[in-house]
């Protein structure tokens, strides 16, 4: 019983330093960001915070992946919930309208080129983004093989623009241009998307 106190002990205080940094990186430049600020602001020791990241540039990294994974699962638990792929595609949009709405902090540094400046980081970048892909091009074929999309339709370049409305369009919108997105523009936004995809 102590020993999975002390775990959640740890977990949590990781956590806090965590979204910390992620406060102090969005509010700064992340060569002006200081341990010290980060410390400051998740009530810890500077000490501590090298007890669970040995350098600014990995803790910039963790707050990095930390931020991404709930981008990434807004659309997994979608492309594995049995529906039809427009449903599917539609509900991936809107939750992931929701996440950005509530976690601009976090999510923003995934639309800045900062942490492209780090060669793993950006590889990881990659490989996800290729998941990601793979995932919603599954998805597109399917749609084809059902005829719920059309047969003339190029899975993996219909995958792409999807990403590209998901992450660029709506993500951009709301992250880097503040911009308050109504549900009936993302509505008419999808139209126009799966209306180049439908089968009459």
């Amino acid at each position: 019983m102590v020993v999975n106190n002390q775990k959640k002990e740890v977990s949590n205080k990781r956590e806090q330093i965590l979204l910390a940094a992620v406060g102090v990186f969005f509010e700064k430049d992340y060569y002006q960001a200081t341990i010290v600020e980060i410390a400051e602001r998740a009530g810890v020791g500077k000490g501590t915070v090298y007890e669970y990241f040995p350098s600014k540039e990995e803790l910039f990294k963790e707050c990095f992946s930390y931020c991404a994974e709930e981008y990434i699962q807004s659309f997994h638990q979608h492309l594995s919930k049995p529906s039809s792929v427009k449903e599917a595609m539609y509900n991936i949009i809107n939750t992931h309208l929701e996440l950005v709405r509530d976690n601009r902090k976090r999510l923003h540094l995934l639309f800045t080129e900062r942490p492209l400046n780090f060669q793993e980081l950006q590889a990881w970048v990659l490989k996800q983004r290729q998941e990601l892909l793979q995932g919603i091009t599954s998805l597109i074929a399917k749609g084809i093989k059902i005829e719920e999309i059309r047969s003339d339709i190029d899975a993996e370049m219909a995958g792409r623009l999807f990403l590209a409305l998901t992450y660029v369009v709506i993500g951009g919108l709301v992250i880097l241009d503040n911009v308050e997105v109504r549900d009936e523009q993302i509505t008419s936004l999808f139209e126009i998307y799966w209306n180049g995809l439908g089968s009459k």
